[in-house]
């Protein structure tokens, strides 16, 4: 019982193929053209081989062109993200600063490290010292650490 070869590309046709990018970024237009019978195959022309890389080349062109595209959209996409995130950042701060002391007080007490830090910084002073002398030490305490940029805030006691 003899096993058949499956067809399908050559094992020299699938290594060019995978060497085209390669070669295009180093600046060769073409990979050699193997001699007849060297693959047990005869050899494509010249010419047939350079239209088939051409073609390639022009596909992997249309490639790039088309993530291109997509990456802007994308950094479209992510920089209107960033300004409405900033834009309801700055609403929220406002929103804590006309509370009552002690209701935006108690309503920070509950809320994400991160969350605190952004309203305190982003908070007039004036407004964030009076909100800051009800919340719980323990909590006022990691909000002046991070604000100082201790790094070891970690929601400790002293």
């Amino acid at each position: 019982m003899t096993a058949r070869r499956k067809k399908g590309p050559s094992l020299g046709m699938v290594a060019a193929t995978l060497m085209l990018p390669l070669l295009i970024l180093s600046g060769q237009e073409s990979l050699p053209v193997a001699a007849a019978g060297s693959s047990g195959q005869p050899a494509a022309s010249s010419g047939e081989e350079e239209r088939r890389l051409l073609l390639m080349k022009q596909d992997l062109d249309r490639e790039i062109e088309r993530n291109k595209k997509i990456l802007a959209e994308i950094d479209k996409k992510l920089e209107l993200y960033r300004s409405l995130r900033k834009k309801n950042v700055r609403r929220l701060i406002r929103l804590y600063e006309s509370m009552a002391p002690r209701t935006a007080a108690s309503q920070i007490n509950a809320m994400p490290k991160s969350l605190r830090l952004t309203l305190f910084s982003g908070m007039n002073p004036r407004k964030a010292s009076r909100i800051m002398q009800y919340v719980d030490p323990r909590v006022a305490a990691e909000i002046s650490a991070q604000m100082a940029g201790d790094s070891r805030a970690q929601g400790g006691g002293r």
